[in-house]
């Protein structure tokens, strides 16, 4: 019974920190002192961090999939690619890397461990004998979308995106849900002073 009623417990904390622990984290920062709306057309521009970091660059699929999202959400909401006097430009840098996550958890129990009889240590009643040490090797998406001003080129807005990438051939719908949360609250509202 307290065997049950533990397994119970660890099974219900991992359902409810699993999702949170896989789920995209997304950070956005802009300037409060621009009105977003009066910025309607735009173009594509080489994040600087390319200029000095070349290696980045092989990410090509991905800074694909990543600028056709970003050109289908912005559309939609009105705003246009041009190729010549653009208002903002969007730069995005997207990379990869890998992690590894550690975990310990409690061991099961094996029916004939000794245990201390007449405590909660008892022959039939031990909740677990020790614990087991588990290795998540992963890969983690990482992009960075930047709007920029044309004109001044002053950094408007950034989205710093982190996601661990399950399955290589799902990747497209990594990109795609990121993209979405990034743009989620794209352009934010401007309250004067």
């Amino acid at each position: 019974m307290k065997r049950d009623i533990a397994s119970t417990l660890i099974l219900a904390v991992g359902l409810l920190l699993g999702p949170s622990a896989f789920a995209q984290k997304v950070k956005v920062e802009y300037d409060h002192d621009v009105d977003f709306s009066k910025l309607r057309k735009y173009d594509w521009k080489e994040h600087p961090f390319l200029k000095t970091h070349p290696e980045s660059a092989r990410f090509t699929v991905g800074a694909d999939l990543v600028r056709s999202d970003v050109n289908g959400i912005l559309m939609k909401r009105g705003y246009q690619p041009v190729d010549a006097d653009p208002e903002f430009y969007i730069t995005q840098f997207i990379t990869a890397r890998t992690g590894q996550d550690i975990h310990s958890v409690p061991a099961p129990a094996y029916p004939n461990a000794y245990t201390f009889p007449g405590s909660w240590y008892t022959w039939s009643g031990a909740w677990f004998t020790g614990w087991d040490t588990v290795v998540e090797n992963y890969l983690e998406g990482i992009l960075l979308l930047d709007i920029v001003d044309a004109k001044t080129n002053k950094l408007l807005w950034r989205a710093a995106c982190k996601e661990k990438i399950e399955d290589m051939s799902e990747r497209h719908k990594n990109i795609e849900d990121t993209v979405k949360k990034a743009l989620k609250s794209f352009p934010p509202k401007y309250k004067p002073k």
